[in-house]
């Protein structure tokens, strides 16, 4: 059984990990343009606020999916595969995708007027578009929130894979804790956004302060994916210093 300490240090990891997750913005920025198209329509504030929240809906339940799943096949397969060669990737992984979170989450635009833009290729942020302006119906923005975490897992894939292996190697009962603190605060900024358009808060002003924190946001989830690198090696190849084993 895995000691008590040993639960807290995976504890840590899986707040880092869900973090950086929550720091990145393609659902938030698909959520601004639904919220959009949908008051220029001349919709109802209801109308606004149950599109909004199938969409928090749609991320909530993708989330779970994607971490349970990993946690599942981890717990099956980590005293078979996951060895310390395997961690080493993670870990050169996690610091790969904090390196290319610096460099290319974001681009320029086409026009000077652009500004810059989300990595996202230019057919898919034209997808999303597209169905953000003709979506009506509950079901259809569940599906956007669905494909907007799905479209960014290559950037919190480590981080998210790092805390579903951790999870596997606890309790049930710490697992189902783990999967519920992760979920939470991986979409605790779409929820939050979502109650804030709700409550009838201009978008405008929601996209200036994103635009004026994103370089920020931006440097926090690179470096919060090479710190997460630091701590799980220490975890994995020098447990003796901390204490701990998995």
């Amino acid at each position: 059984m895995i000691k008590v300490m040993d639960n807290w240090m995976i504890l840590l990891v899986v707040i880092l990990a869900a973090m950086v997750h929550a720091s990145f913005h393609l659902s938030i920025s698909v959520l601004t343009l639904l919220s959009g198209h949908t008051l220029s329509r001349k919709k109802s504030q209801l109308q606004l606020t149950k599109l909004s929240m199938s969409l928090v809906l749609g991320s909530i339940c993708s989330t779970i999916l994607i971490f349970s799943t990993f946690a599942h096949f981890g717990g099956i397969f980590y005293n078979f595969v996951f060895s310390k060669v395997v961690w080493a990737v993670l870990v050169g992984i996690l610091v790969s995708a904090g390196v290319a979170t610096w460099i290319f989450y974001y681009r320029r635009g086409k026009n000077i007027r652009d500004g810059t833009e989300l990595w996202v290729p230019r057919p898919l942020a034209k997808y999303l578009n597209n169905r953000a302006s003709k979506t009506k119906h509950s079901a259809e923005a569940f599906a956007l929130g669905v494909i907007s975490v799905l479209s960014e897992l290559l950037f919190y894939f480590a981080p998210l894979v790092v805390s579903a292996l951790f999870a596997s190697r606890v309790s049930p009962a710490f697992q189902f804790a783990i999967l519920v603190i992760y979920v939470l605060i991986s979409n605790l900024p779409i929820f939050s956004i979502a109650c804030i358009i709700s409550g009838g808060h201009p978008i405008s002003e929601i996209q200036v302060w994103r635009n004026m924190n994103k370089r920020f946001l931006q440097f926090v989830s690179g470096l919060g994916m090479i710190v997460l690198a630091f701590i799980v090696g220490v975890v994995i190849f020098t447990p003796e210093i901390l204490g701990v084993s998995l």
